[in-house]
């Protein structure tokens, strides 16, 4: 009888690990990893949470997914439905609403773990400690508090929630995600990276907690793989890889992963380390099992799950359906339009009137054109909101767009979720425009001040020329993958430019989760700044799908 890996999500937020985790099925349909519990705080994140655990278990039932769609089409939770009831009861004991660093948080997971976890197999924990104290924004917003001490700073230690887990109860794998910030992070002078290293090398040492006695003494330390390259792992002692070699500091950054690099359409670089538990490493005994476990792990995630040409932001946004911004005062097609017209108007005569240092004559005049072409020809018939999908006409899609496609039935309608357009000001509609339409005809986003040099253009903020906020309009430019989407696209969407001139706005909640890769029924609960935060904080599922399959094939091939 097929058992399915079970799997530990700490710091879930909406669930992209483990969405990634979740998804990977045998040759009978069946899940080969399966949560056992995820943990998050935050609400509307943790609704998405139970909403998606939700889903799974109803596509795993075979009942059927439409109370699912019923749901997110407007119709009753499935709370509140006799006939699923159980299985939402059952989400909500996967999903828990907690939070870690505390007694109480740290407690009710703990029970759990001990009454639900099945220690006679290897278990995965996956999860991404809050970033916000080693991201580089963070650490300069933390230079401005008066009296801020790294030492003091809880979410520096986090990361020891999720080292007291592995400690404690020794999974057979652990995944562990954060920002890039990670490596340089530093309590007083020293990096917290290489500590970080350390205690989850030997989580004993780190806690004091010897573990669950199933795993002979000496074997519950883990060694810490690269998912870049191949011939990184910590720590790099004699014995287990026959290596007197140290790890190096320079050579952290080869447990950066650039997404970009497997097949994720945005360049999202952050540390993941996956971390094996030396029993099994060593599990067959003597040097035949290390050439093998080698042979086995010592490919990279690229090798793996194939390094292929990068998918662009125009591959997985074209799909879906144009749509206009909203104006911030006195909305309505005709308004927008009449603003769209007369500042695509505006600019175009001011590019040829004034001149620049940065951007040459025929530029300003291929621009104008394109813009004086827009005054005169706008797309015209666009929607805020674009609900409804037309027929697919396909009998199943296949590839990327079979990911994004979910559960979704091919040969029927389907619906748009979380896709609806946020209002702007005129003023930031001429920029956008402006800047939509340089990235059509240069080929990038123009750079600040220099290149969205028109004064009309120019922001009122004092420090739009001083270089702190010179850079903070930006065009998801078509053919590359998206830059990083992250949490700050809550708040104006300046960063995330459609590079679309005739739309005129920046992304939609589904366009910026479609670059995160999540399946197009990942439905984010929430006010649309919480549906933000949450995909920017997320790990693209797609990504985390990948290295499942790595981690599957790791217990796999050493059990038994």
């Amino acid at each position: 009888m097929h058992k399915s890996i079970q799997v530990v999500d700490l710091f879930a937020g909406p669930g992209g690990l483990g969405e990634g985790f979740n998804s990977v099925r045998d040759e009978q349909g069946e899940r080969v990893f399966k949560t056992l519990v995820s943990v998050e705080k935050e609400v509307s994140a943790h609704k998405t949470l139970t909403l998606r655990a939700f889903y799974r278990l109803l596509l795993d039932s075979g009942k059927g997914m439409a109370p699912y769609f019923d749901y997110l089409n407007g119709g009753e939770h499935p709370q509140n439905r006799e006939d699923v009831r159980h299985f939402w009861l059952d989400a909500e004991q996967e999903a828990l609403r907690l939070e870690l660093g505390g007694e109480d948080g740290n407690g009710t997971l703990e029970n759990i773990l001990k009454k639900e976890l099945d220690q006679t197999q290897d278990w995965v924990l996956i999860g991404g400690p809050p970033c916000q104290a080693y991201s580089v924004v963070g650490r300069v917003r933390n230079l401005g508090v008066k009296d801020y001490r790294p030492e003091e700073d809880k979410r520096h230690f986090l990361y020891r929630e999720y080292l007291d887990v592995i400690a404690r109860h020794r999974p057979g794998v652990f995944v562990m995600e954060n920002v890039r910030g990670m490596l340089t992070s530093k309590v007083g002078k020293k990096r917290i990276f290489g500590q970080i290293l350390e205690d989850l090398h030997d989580p004993t040492n780190a806690t004091g907690h010897e573990g669950p006695s199933n795993i002979a003494s000496g074997q519950g330390g883990y060694t810490i793989f690269s998912l870049e390259d191949s011939s990184v792992y910590f720590p790099k002692t004699a014995g287990l890889f026959d290596s007197k070699v140290t790890l190096e500091e320079g050579e952290y950054s080869s447990f950066v992963v650039k997404t970009e690099d497997h097949g994720i359409p945005q360049a999202r670089h952050r540390v993941i380390l996956v971390g094996v538990r030396n029993d099994i490493v060593a599990r067959r005994g003597g040097a035949p099992s290390t050439a093998k476990f080698l042979e086995m792990e010592k490919t990279t995630v690229k090798s793996a799950c194939g390094h292929g040409a990068q998918v662009s932001a125009k591959r997985v946004l074209d799909p879906l359906p144009e749509l206009r911004s909203g104006l911030s005062r006195h909305d309505g097609d005709e308004a927008w339009y009449s603003t769209v017209m007369r500042v695509a108007r505006k600019v175009a005569d001011q590019l040829l009137e004034v001149p620049s240092e940065h951007v040459d004559y025929d530029t300003r005049r291929k621009i104008s054109n394109m813009l004086q072409d827009i005054s005169e020809n706008p797309m015209l018939g666009l929607s805020r909101k674009y609900t409804h999908k037309p027929e697919l006409n396909i009998v199943a899609p296949a590839g990327i767009d079979e990911w994004y496609h979910g559960a979704q039935d091919a040969n029927t309608k389907g619906f748009w979720y979380n896709h609806e357009a946020r209002s702007h000001m005129e003023e930031d509609l001429a920029r956008y425009l402006y800047c939509a339409v340089f990235a059509k005809v240069v080929g990038y986003s123009p750079i600040g001040e220099k290149e969205i040099y028109l004064d009309y253009l120019a922001p009122m903020h004092v420090n739009w020329k001083s270089g702190k906020f010179a850079d903070r309009f930006k065009v998801v430019v078509e053919d590359k993958p998206s830059k990083t989407i992250t949490s700050h696209i809550s708040k104006d969407g300046h960063y995330y430019i459609h590079y679309d001139p005739l739309q005129c706005r920046s992304l939609t909640v589904r366009e910026a989760a479609r670059l995160q890769t999540f399946p197009d029924d990942y439905f984010f609960e929430g006010n649309k700044t919480q549906q933000y935060v949450q995909v920017g904080n997320a790990v693209p599922p797609l990504l985390a799908r990948k290295i499942a399959q790595k981690v599957s094939n790791i217990l796999k091939n050493v059990s038994g």
